[in-house]
């Protein structure tokens, strides 16, 4: 009698894990967040693949990598694994992961899962694109948004140092500008995304003339392209009042990123590179415009892979200075995952800082959507999608990366596939 118990509780627990998982990510809302609810084992419309490819399409190619081994896992010979569970629980999470993928036969990138310090399913799908060649787990890809959690811990780390108060107002970083509102909107206001201000993507992409003056400002030089950013986003005002309402922006998260550089006295990319990338051993990642990432992406605008292309919203979005702080990394699944597991380990976070992130009433701060121990974060640019998620409690990840921009059925295989494995995993803690 105990054991049905026992059993029945688990079940309910994880229902209730499942609920807390779906509820918090639809809270969130954010731009970059992928909607959960859609037709589970469908192709959309918009994803659909005709029989008889247009010239300059590229077909979908579902290639299945090898189960992880001794070779690839993170976990190394002979050093204990911390993972919670057991081999069948974990054979249940790699079955449950092919199930939720083979029925997507149009997905494009790579999946990965840890637990622990071991990675216990890493596989590739798809395409490269221009090369015509299989994803495969080192692929390159844009991580958009996911880029702002470097952002964010960039400003905790400064904070503690003292560098930085999330009281201080944006009047203290821009005196030049004199609109009213930097009076009132503080650096923990962009940190939750509560400032009240708009996008400066949304403005910017809306308006020929303005992508025209961006474009020519960037053709001077990186600062140009950046104060033409800034100019643009306190010309546009806010919306609400600070500290209100939460409303996903860009315009915040760039506006850190420029302060970063301020205090520091270093580029954005340097201060990341050395406080963070060098620090988790991610060397396979780099930025948007070095050169290294415009071998793949799907664009369902245009129908087709691009990479070198006339389309001025193209030409805006692959450009660094241009997306910067609010979404410019490139990297691969394992370094993703190399940086999440300094995350849970302590060594970036501790448990004051973690309780500081998920103090925010909005669900979101230092570049995070939070709740009951999960924290994560989805991102799209002009040819690629992700979704990234962590639990703190069981210290179980999830980085998936696609090279198909807005890929609509990402949000719905992220769920499908996390939720089990986060519920197997808190179950058998």
């Amino acid at each position: 009698m105990k054991n049905k118990k026992d059993k029945k509780l688990k079940k309910f627990k994880a229902v209730l894990l499942a609920f807390s998982i779906f509820t918090s990510c639809c809270m969130c809302g954010c731009l970059e967040q992928l909607p959960f609810i859609t037709t589970h084992g469908q192709t959309s419309p918009e994803t659909a693949i005709d029989d008889e490819l247009e010239e300059g399409e590229v077909e979908f190619v579902h290639t299945s990598n090898p189960e992880i081994d001794e070779n690839n896992s993170d976990s190394g010979e002979g050093i204990v694994s911390t993972s919670p569970l057991s081999e069948s629980e974990i054979a249940a999470v790699v079955r449950n992961t092919d199930d939720v993928l083979a029925q997507y036969p149009d997905f494009s990138g790579t999946v990965l899962l840890s637990s622990g310090n071991q990675i216990i399913y890493e596989k590739s799908f798809g395409t490269t694109g221009n090369k015509k060649t299989p994803n495969e787990n080192d692929t390159y890809y844009q991580i958009g948004s996911v880029t702002k959690q470097f952002t964010g811990t960039a400003i905790l780390q400064l904070e503690k140092e003292g560098l930085i108060n999330t009281s201080d107002t944006l009047d203290k970083y821009f005196p030049e500008y004199k609109q009213d509102f930097l009076k009132h909107i503080t650096i923990s206001h962009l940190l939750e995304m509560s400032a009240g201000m708009g996008d400066y993507m949304q403005i910017i992409e809306g308006d020929e003339k303005l992508i025209e003056e961006y474009l020519k400002a960037a053709q001077k030089s990186e600062s140009d392209a950046k104060n033409y950013i800034v100019k643009t986003i306190f010309e546009a005002g806010i919306d609400t009042e600070p500290g209100k309402v939460y409303t996903y922006s860009n315009s915040a998260y760039y506006l850190l990123g420029v302060i970063i550089e301020q205090l520091t006295g270093k580029s954005y990319k340097e201060y990341l590179q050395e406080n963070f990338f060098d620090l988790a051993g991610m060397t396979d990642t780099f930025f948007v415009g070095d050169g290294k990432d415009c071998q793949t992406g799907y664009s369902f605008a245009e129908e087709k892979f691009v990479c070198d292309t006339d389309d001025k919203y193209h030409a805006v979005e692959g450009d660094y200075p241009y997306l910067f702080s609010a979404g410019s990394v490139v990297s691969t699944v394992e370094d993703v995952n190399k940086w999440l597991d300094k995350v849970t380990s302590d060594e970036i976070f501790t448990k004051s800082d973690r309780k500081k992130v998920e103090t925010s009433l909005m669900l979101y701060n230092y570049g995070w959507n939070t709740s009951d121990n999960l924290w994560h974060h989805s991102g799209r640019t002009y040819t690629y999608s992700s979704q990234v998620f962590l639990d703190y409690r069981t210290d179980t990840k999830m980085v998936i990366l696609s090279n198909i921009a807005f890929y609509e059925d990402l949000g719905q295989i992220s769920s499908s596939i996390y939720v089990p494995f986060v519920a197997e995993a808190r179950l058998a803690k």
